[in-house]
């Protein structure tokens, strides 16, 4: 099944991008590691702490809690 991103993590990947960072630099500003980063940003966990740092590095609204999370699309019939 093909994974839809949140519209949050769409807008945190393109600030990442306008703002020359991979994840790498986001988890080491963060001080997490990049994996946990990488999977905040993607979708597959939420943890509201880390929505909120991420948002406000990049000036991105704080979503509603879990609504970071990405959605399953399922196939069709």
């Amino acid at each position: 099944m093909k994974k839809i991103l949140s519209p949050w993590s769409k807008a945190v990947k393109k600030a990442m991008i306008d703002n020359d960072m991979d994840t790498n630099d986001l988890a080491k500003e963060l001080e997490y590691t990049r994996q946990y980063t990488s999977n905040i940003i993607n979708g597959c966990i939420y943890y509201e702490d880390a929505v909120n740092k991420i948002s406000n590095v990049f000036q991105i609204p704080v979503p509603a809690p879990g609504a970071t999370l990405a959605k399953k699309e399922s196939a069709p019939l």
